[in-house]
């Protein structure tokens, strides 16, 4: 799909020129401005504004146009404003400041998820556009509350008459004018976001199917919607390290987590909300696409405008040559089945920490070639894990759970490994699987060490006994009968190198294992390895994990460099899919174009009969041996395996 968000002068393109373009690109879906802010049709509805660049009906001409050349045509909406001329006549439909003045933005304004346009009038406009119009799907710009504006000022929490009267009707509380984490009132704010947000979604999903069964709605949500939209994107003020697998983690996250939807992962051209008019390197473009087609979910880039006015041409070839690979190869690439024995938890809504917790765990077992499946935490409740699919599960930074998922872990037959000083807020949990309870937080952790020992686990260490413990640790007593590995080195003086003395080695560890059941890690190796990148924590992590674990028991084994991400997938009977995306050309904060990279693959449990090279042009042969040489040149390589699974 090809997203082309269109300004009001592009009421005037040329459609058939515009859809040129998409079969050029290879793109079978679009996505342009249907109606909102402005109507690129000529509506009928007295609140909604046309645009001045309106002649005709310019939607329906594409519409119709699209559908005679094969393409799919998703509407786009934004429900979050209104032209300012509404304002006046209709004052409780918007949001209100912390002042209580109105959200305004050159000439919009902000509604309220609560105010009766997003309430009523939004079912209004489709109501309209279904009637009129057979489009394929919907989708919801900015769906949900908005406490900033485009500049990125804080505005504050909606103060508006309708949220103080929905938010004591449902919490008797009245409403909060901070957000303010620790204070339950915003807790339950927060719980009210929530509520309103998907009881309004639920209404609009429900009115779309009525009008059209068959076509999809998306916007920026897990539930009632049937592609999860989520985004790759740039900003120029955005803190370092830079996060380069957005795609993989979008996309998988939906794969793992909602099994009934799709990913909609859309990659954002434009190297800022504020710069739109120039594009991200064409390398970083390409990467981000490669991470959505790599996880098996729809290819989705997103433009401003049309691409005949485009001053930006730079990534065009880079996008055609890849959609049209897809276009090629979406017999396999549309349905790929995990080969995975690990599970990655993603811990969403618990906090920047777990956030880096979980990234440097995810680039750890990338770096490593281990194939793993990802979960989000806020899923699990629905989405049980599957009782003998993984060998182990991986928590990193996740402080609570809830009963149902807890029960749900304890019963999944994994290994279940902590990280991040994880389940501070389930102490139960945490003695009745790690056996461990877990004491308060090392301070200061300046200037303190782990010893390497025993060696037999860390054997990569021999040559460094020594490793720094940073940003957080905890006190842990663990039970008699679990390992415990990593003695803490507490710091000894600091300050003229004649006095950097007087280091003591505790009775204390750095990780706890409780033999074939669970291992904890009472510090943050994910953390240290996302922000500061030094691969001794990710080598105690894998040395850990081999010693304790299955988890290296994989169907496919790797020996390359760390820039080339694997993925191996069923893609049919006796048929898989190894797909490699080659991060060589990242140098820190710059893409260039990649250097080839060479890996030695040994399939086990397959009995390989092929193995075939997809390429733009066709299939070619590699080898009919299930140990070979591929080399990688450019971003992306993909090959066919065929074989039967050894039982």
């Amino acid at each position: 799909m090809i997203q082309n968000n269109l300004r009001d002068i592009d009421a005037g393109m040329d459609v058939d020129r515009y859809i040129d373009y998409l079969k050029e690109f290879g793109a079978d879906v679009c996505m342009v401005g249907c109606g909102g802010i402005t109507a690129f049709y000529p509506t009928e509805l007295d609140f909604q504004k046309t645009s001045p660049y309106l002649t005709d009906d310019f939607f329906g001409n594409l519409l119709q146009k699209c559908h005679d050349n094969g393409i799919r045509v998703i509407a786009r909406f934004d429900f979050s404003k209104t032209h300012i001329e509404f304002a006046d006549v209709h004052p409780e439909w918007y949001s209100r400041s912390l002042s209580g003045e109105l959200v305004c933005f050159h000439d919009t304004v902000a509604t309220c998820v609560n105010g009766g346009y997003q309430q009523n009038g939004s079912l209004q406009i489709l109501e309209e556009v279904l009637t009129h119009y057979p489009v394929d799907g919907v989708f919801f710009n900015m769906f949900g509350y908005q406490t900033r504006d485009y500049d990125n000022h804080y505005v504050g929490i909606c103060q508006c008459e309708n949220c103080r009267k929905r938010f004591y009707q449902y919490s008797h509380m009245e409403l909060p004018r901070e957000e303010n984490e620790e204070d339950p009132v915003f807790q339950k704010y927060k719980e009210f976001q929530k509520f309103t947000t998907e009881e309004l979604l639920e209404k609009i999903y429900h009115k779309v199917k009525q009008l059209n069964p068959e076509a999809a709605v998306c916007t920026y949500s897990n539930h009632w919607v049937d592609l999860v939209r989520s985004e790759s994107n740039s900003a120029v003020d955005r803190p370092l390290p830079f996060w380069l697998m957005a795609s993989e983690e979008n996309a998988g996250c939906v794969r793992g987590s909602l099994s009934e939807c799709h990913s909609s992962n859309c990659v954002i051209n434009a190297v800022d909300i504020f710069y739109r008019f120039m594009g991200v390197s064409p390398w970083l473009n390409a990467l981000r696409l490669y991470g959505n087609l790599a996880t098996g979910e729809n290819l989705d880039w997103c433009m401003i405008g049309g691409f005949e006015t485009y001053p930006d041409r730079k990534n065009f070839e880079l996008v055609k040559k890849i959609f049209q690979f897809h276009r090629k190869y979406e017999r396999y690439l549309n349905h790929l089945q995990s080969c995975a024995r690990i599970l990655l938890i993603r811990p969403s809504g618990q906090g920047n920490s777990a956030r880096n917790e979980y990234r440097g765990i995810f680039k750890m077992l990338k770096e490593s070639h281990l194939l793993f499946d990802l979960l989000d935490l806020q899923e699990m409740e629905q989405a049980k894990v599957q009782t003998g699919r993984y060998s182990v599960v991986l928590l990193p930074g996740v402080q609570k759970l809830g009963i149902s998922v807890a029960e749900n872990l304890r019963n999944c037959g994994a290994v279940l490994v902590a990280t991040g000083a994880a389940l501070r807020e389930e102490p139960d949990f945490l003695s009745q699987m790690f056996g461990v309870t877990i004491g308060g937080r090392l301070s200061p952790i300046r200037g303190c060490y782990m010893l390497t020992e025993p060696k037999e686990v860390f054997g990569d260490f021999k040559d460094r006994d020594w490793v720094y413990l940073d940003k957080d640790y905890y006190f842990m007593e663990p039970e008699e009968e679990n390992k415990n590995y990593l003695p803490l080195i507490r710091a000894g003086m600091y300050g003229p190198p004649e006095r950097c003395q007087g280091y003591e080695i505790t009775d204390q560890s750095c990780v706890s294992v409780r033999e074939g059941r669970a291992v904890y890690f009472s510090w943050m190796p994910g953390s240290l390895y996302q922000m500061q990148g030094y691969e001794d924590f990710k080598q105690i992590f894998l040395d850990v994990l081999r010693k304790n674990t299955d988890g290296m028991d994989q169907m496919l084994r790797v020996d390359g460099p760390p820039c080339a991400e694997v993925f191996f997938d069923r893609c049919g009977p006796d048929l898989y899919l190894l797909q490699v995306i080659n991060y060589s050309g990242f140098n820190g904060t710059t893409f260039f174009e990649p250097l080839d990279v060479e890996l030695e693959i040994r399939v086990e449990k397959i009995c390989v009969e092929k193995v075939q090279i997809l390429t733009e042009s066709g299939r070619k042969k590699l080898t009919d041996q299930g140990h070979f040489h591929l080399k990688v040149r450019g971003l992306y390589q993909a090959a066919l395996i065929y074989g039967k699974e050894r039982l």
